[in-house]
């Protein structure tokens, strides 16, 4: 028996955000029951009754732009050739105006019982010029909807956009106040590479937001969502009591995982892989019965330690020093004893109960810890 998470990926959207680089396809709704039906296959081939489904999650694009009925047969199709453990998790990325209550049933009747909403923002303007294709009222439309159906919800938001205010930030974090979600996911911006947001960087149009504000804005985050019981458990996520992210907690403590669907990742058994992101290939490979891998590597003992200390130090408690000791069979301390130290006297890590993690400073300035250890 093997407990594995499951990512289920849909790459369909409405309209491409200006800053979004996850493989996505607008206007490519010709190609919708081709992939499904591909990625039926794609379940069919890697499904085994004695792996243990324990958290789905499905990804986009935006997975609530196609048929609520595909959904319902993704699933049917999961279940059919897994082991899918009773009362898990499954959640399903959603945009505002993409879903209505025909949707919502299909997904209820899929077991679904998690909705994550893009919301990004409750400012009409910023909304706009980040490229989404709904507004503020339509957002509360659609989480009023959901509540009908008694899902749990999880918001995202973005903070650091250059035209964004902490006024602005205030204003966002009052609203979640009102719709009193279950999880909220509060994300910094970052300008990727291939995006249209890089573009008009690239042409002078677009800059970052001052280092100072960005950082304000996120303390401000912290601090009032932890006063209405939205407690911080990762660097960028926040839930009520016992809401946490089941099947995102599954990344960050370097766990088992399988992948479905273009540009999917997995990790399994030490070796991580991923497929195409070619739309054509992944459809075309999986209708030879072929599963269209593109990348694979196996990952050498350096890169388990080093991964499992960054992935694991996202977390608020961070991680147990026994667990890493009994894991990798070495010292965690000794190995890097100078960065520990250091990082102790400069208030960065704690270490509490066997148990080593991020101070709110450290939280600041992690990626200057992580060059250090090893």
């Amino acid at each position: 028996m093997k407990r594995l998470g499951l990512y289920i990926h849909i790459p369909f959207c409405d309209k491409i955000c200006n800053y979004c680089d996850f493989t996505a396809f607008q206007g490519a709704n010709s190609k919708i029951l081709e992939y499904v039906n591909a990625l039926k296959k794609e379940i069919q081939l890697k499904g085994n009754k004695n792996f243990f489904i324990d958290s789905i999650f499905i990804g986009g694009g935006t997975p609530s732009f196609i048929d609520g009925k595909y959904i319902f047969e993704i699933l049917e199709e999961v279940r059919e050739n897994f082991t899918v453990l009773e009362n898990i998790e499954i959640s399903i990325e959603t945009n505002p105006k993409t879903f209505d209550e025909k949707k919502l049933e299909f997904y209820k009747k899929a077991g679904i019982n998690r909705l994550s909403i893009g919301v990004q923002s409750f400012n009409d303007k910023i909304l706009k010029e980040l490229g989404r294709n709904h507004n503020s009222k339509e957002v509360f439309e659609s989480i009023e909807l959901v509540r009908k159906f008694d899902f749990d919800i999880n918001l995202d938001l973005i903070f650091g956009y250059q035209k964004q205010s902490v006024e602005d930030i205030l204003y966002d974090l009052e609203m979640v106040k009102k719709i009193n979600p279950e999880h909220i996911s509060y994300y910094s911006l970052i300008i990727e590479e291939k995006t249209k947001f890089k573009a008009l960087q690239n042409a002078g149009k677009l800059n970052f937001l001052d280092e100072d504000i960005e950082r304000k804005m996120y303390h401000l985050i912290v601090e009032n969502l932890e006063k209405i019981g939205l407690k911080q458990y990762e660097v960028s996520n926040f839930s009520k009591e016992q809401k946490e992210s089941v099947h995102n907690k599954k990344y960050w403590n370097c766990k088992e995982y399988l992948g479905m669907g273009v540009s999917s990742h997995s990790y399994f058994e030490d070796v991580r892989f991923s497929n195409t992101v070619n739309l054509s290939k992944y459809i075309k490979e999986l209708e030879n019965g072929n599963i269209p891998i593109d990348f694979l590597e196996n990952l050498d003992m350096a890169t388990k330690k080093f991964e499992y200390i960054i992935m694991n130090m996202r977390l608020k408690e961070g991680f147990l020093i026994s667990d890493y000791n009994k894991l990798f069979n070495v010292s965690f301390l000794e190995d890097n004893k100078k960065v520990v130290e250091n990082a102790i006297k400069n208030d960065v890590v704690e270490i509490k109960e066997d148990r080593i993690y991020f101070t709110k400073k450290g939280f600041d300035i992690m990626d200057s810890f992580f060059v250090d250890i090893c």
